[in-house]
């Protein structure tokens, strides 16, 4: 027996040693890095110059994979089950929460290790130029004496946009017609009549408010946006809202302390990188580094936010294993 307990204490010295050194060379490989949503969009160009920027530190290539499918779902399914090596990256967002909490996937946020929040954007409502609306005001009057008249058009059911949206219609207390139209279609339907609103991330519809097409009517974040200064936020009116759509990064479970810490420092030395800082300015994308018992306190409550926005909006939180 007490030779037994001897080989052991052998064996996983040698094992924590082999580990350790592994952890220690660590990359020696390219790396993948996950992006939740499609080419092009705002989340994806974001990730590209993130992962642009932070080859340097790692010095190894980080290649960016576009996995989509189920509100982020597929992208959260394949990173869970991924060897927790370091190899594999997420590039994660709010979807960690909206894709969790309606079901998409039988697990929670949990599920992974969130390195670090690179930085967030808005997710305003946006009008056409042309709209009645130029205030908040005038927007709540008219939806009170028409009710059901405005329909606001989101990213999809249970999106981050949807959830912002039910969460505006309550906190204002209106009654408008939610429309699932699709990241593509948000803003094609907007310029086109189809939709009165849409709620959209701001990168996105940026562009169209630049060339007098949109109006931002109202910021849902505590703070202006640094790139529309004069659109004003819903709390400065005393309605408690607060919606941000972060970016951030993660790993599998189990992946080694040691690799956790290089790819934290790594990335947080690369969303300081000319490119990103460049795209992050053209998008409206605020850096806005955070880490450790702070970025885990901060993705609980957004996670708790809709939670409870999907309550409001009637839709039923399936159970999470």
């Amino acid at each position: 027996m007490k030779k037994l307990s001897v080989l052991l204490v052998l064996i996983l010295t040698v094992v924590f040693c082999f580990s350790a050194a592994w952890a220690g060379d660590y990359p020696t490989k390219p790396i993948t890095m996950l992006i939740p949503f499609g080419a092009g969009g705002s989340t994806d160009l974001l990730g590209r110059a993130l992962a642009n920027d932070t080859e340097s530190y790692l010095g190894k290539p980080i290649v960016p994979i576009n996995k989509t499918g189920a509100a982020g779902g597929i992208m959260y399914s394949t990173l869970k089950n991924a060897k927790p090596d370091g190899y594999t990256i997420g590039w994660a967002s709010l979807s960690v929460n909206t894709c969790t909490n309606i079901g998409n996937v039988p697990f929670d946020y949990t599920a992974f290790i969130h390195v670090c929040r690179i930085g967030y954007t808005g997710m305003p409502i946006a009008v056409r130029a042309d709209a009645p609306w130029k205030t908040i005001p005038e927007f709540v009057a008219y939806a009170k004496k028409n009710p059901g008249k405005i329909k606001i058009g989101n990213a999809g059911t249970g999106s981050g946009t949807h959830l912002t949206a039910v969460l505006v219609e309550k906190v204002l207390g209106i009654k408008v017609i939610h429309v699932p139209l699709g990241a593509k279609r948000r803003v094609p339907s907007l310029l086109g009549g189809e939709v009165e609103a849409i709620c959209v991330p701001l990168p996105e519809a940026a562009p169209q408010v630049k060339a007098g097409n949109f109006r931002f009517l109202m910021m849902t974040t505590a703070k202006r946006a640094p790139l529309f200064p004069n659109v004003p936020t819903l709390m400065e009116l005393g309605y408690k809202i607060d919606m941000e759509l972060f970016n951030s990064v993660a790993l599998p479970k189990g992946t080694p302390e040691s690799v956790v810490a290089k790819v934290r420092d790594s990335f947080h030395k690369g969303s300081q990188g000319p490119t990103f800082v460049k795209i992050a300015k053209q998008k409206g994308f605020t850096i806005s580094f955070l880490a450790g018992k702070e970025f885990a306190d901060y993705i609980a409550m957004q996670d708790k936010k809709i939670a409870n926005a999907m309550k409001a909006g009637g839709l039923v939180k399936k159970t999470k294993k």
